[in-house]
């Protein structure tokens, strides 16, 4: 009866930990509120190509078609690009001020946005890149590698308890 209570608790495990698991997975590509908030189309931002965190979206409360884009970042903004659309076909500028600029999309465009800041870094310190959107990978595998390892002890056990009765 033991080895029959053994086996079974060593399934539930690997059954939970394989659920628990399968679920994290399932989140990779989750995207921020702040940049889907009374929007369709979604919204990715980067600074000179690279996924970042450092521009700010912001779409207009009264019109859910105009969108501004703020370079939050400490580098030299030099221009904003939206590599995907086309200016005067899906979208249009309507104003650019400091840091910030405002589009509004037009003809329906129901497609992927993506800001471009394009900015003069200072040579002088080099940033590391901002992973802070990207979990983790090993969580789940390092809980699923326990979970196992510990269903075949489980098996192990009930097994030789098996062979010296």
């Amino acid at each position: 009866m033991k080895k029959i209570i053994s086996i079974v608790l060593s399934l539930v495990m690997l059954l939970s930990v394989s659920a628990a698991a399968t679920s994290v997975f399932a989140a990779d590509n989750v995207q921020s509120i702040e940049s889907t908030t009374k929007m369709t189309n979604p919204i990715h931002t980067e600074v000179n190509g690279n996924e970042t965190d450092e521009v700010k979206v912001t779409p207009d409360k009264d019109d859910p078609t105009k969108i501004t884009f703020t370079y939050t970042g400490d580098g030299d903004l030099q221009g904003w690009e939206f590599p995907g659309i086309t200016e005067g076909q899906e979208y249009i500028i309507v104003s650019e001020e400091g840091n910030s600029i405002t589009i509004q999309i037009i003809n329906g465009y129901k497609g992927p946005i993506t800001a471009n800041a394009i900015v003069k870094e200072d040579t002088t310190s080099k940033k590391k890149k901002n992973n802070k959107k990207k979990s983790p990978k090993t969580g789940a595998a390092a809980g699923a590698a326990i979970a196992a390892a510990g269903a075949g002890i489980a098996v192990l056990a009930a097994t030789k308890k098996r062979d010296e009765d």
